[in-house]
Order: C-alpha cells, then sequence, then structure tokens
C-alpha cells in the first residue's frame, strides 16, 4: 500500500445499495455517511483497482456519481465516474504557487463539475492556495473530513480505540467483504446493516 491518501466520494446511492454491491465484490471498506447526501467510503483498493472498482459502482447504481480522489505530497488526482464510465480524470497541483497551474486546475475543476452535473457556484481556486478544498467541495465534502485518511491508514486507526482522536471515527463503519456492517471500533456494539 501506498502512503498516499485515497478515497471515494459516492453521491446519489443509499448506503444499502453500497454496502450490498461491496459485497458482491468481496470488497471490503470503511465508509462514513454525510454531510447531505454523499457517501464517503474508503475501499481496500487503489490506484487502477479503485478507478475500476468506482466505474463498476457508478454501473451498478446508474443514478449515482462517484468521485475518486487520491492525494499525494505533491499533487491531487480526481476522477468522476458516471452510468458505468470513467466521464473525467483530472491531475492538478495540491499547491496552485503559478498563474498556469491556478488555470489548469480551473479548467480541470470545470470538467469535473460537468461529469458530476454539480448544479451550484463552482469553489473558488486561489494562487498560492491549495487546490483539494475546491475540488472536494464539488461533491459537498470538507476537506477536514477525508483529506487525510486511507483504507490503510483507517485500519491501522481502529486498532486504537483509545487514541486521542478515536471520537473522530464514531461515524464510520467498517463493511466486511461479505457487505455487513461493524462499528468502527471492534467490540463496540454493531451499527445496523
Amino acid at each position: 500500500m501506498s502512503d498516499s491518501a485515497q478515497g471515494f466520494i459516492v453521491l446519489g446511492a443509499a448506503r444499502t445499495k453500497v454496502q450490498r454491491w461491496l459485497g458482491s465484490r468481496q470488497l471490503s471498506a470503511f465508509l462514513a455517511a454525510g454531510p447531505g447526501k454523499a457517501l464517503r467510503l474508503w475501499p481496500h483498493a487503489e490506484g487502477e483497482a479503485a478507478e475500476e472498482a468506482a466505474t463498476a459502482l457508478s454501473r451498478e447504481l446508474p443514478k449515482s456519481r462517484v468521485l475518486v480522489f487520491s492525494l499525494t505530497e505533491d499533487s491531487l488526482r480526481v476522477s468522476a465516474h458516471a452510468d458505468g464510465s470513467c466521464q473525467s480524470r483530472e491531475e492538478v497541483a495540491l499547491r496552485l504557487r503559478t498563474a498556469k497551474q491556478l488555470s489548469q486546475a480551473h479548467a480541470a475543476l470545470q470538467r469535473v463539475s460537468t461529469a458530476l452535473d454539480f448544479k451550484g457556484h463552482r469553489p473558488t481556486l486561489l494562487r498560492d492556495g491549495d487546490s483539494r478544498p475546491g475540488f472536494l467541495a464539488l461533491a459537498g465534502v470538507k476537506e477536514e473530513d477525508i483529506a487525510s485518511l486511507s483504507h490503510a491508514r483507517l485500519v491501522e486507526a481502529r486498532q486504537h480505540p483509545d487514541a486521542p482522536d478515536a471520537a473522530r471515527f464514531q461515524d464510520f463503519s467498517y463493511i466486511d467483504a461479505q457487505g455487513k456492517a461493524h462499528a468502527f471500533f471492534p467490540g463496540a456494539p454493531a451499527q445496523e446493516s
């Protein structure tokens, strides 16, 4: 596993349908609902496997849209999937230092928002600013909610229920490879499937 943060934001899909899909693929994942109708999902897949999973999920749930984000030390990769295909795949600098980077990021933001069928006012990107908040806002999610998380990091956090930031994960579920939901911390009361 790499040290980058990667996850999905699923729009327009019910939690139970996403769980069933995970079970049919025998894919474990961490899931957190909200805000709004956005499901935040960290499946046990990354790179090309994650892209294929997002495409398959959007095919299985036709009215859904899936935003895949991947953060590395210096770039943000996002792809938007709908109707069983990747509608847009973009890579932008994490920190928009030059006018050219800003211009490229604005064009990428427009392509991704079109692919997601985003109806609101597009977020503003600023020169010498961070590109993450703008792209994640297209899916109605704040950066601090998800930016540093990955499946591997959540597996590690799950093993430490006494950690100082453990309360952060109280609304998360662990979905096993059969699609059954479990409380984030083993031994805690189970959540409904």
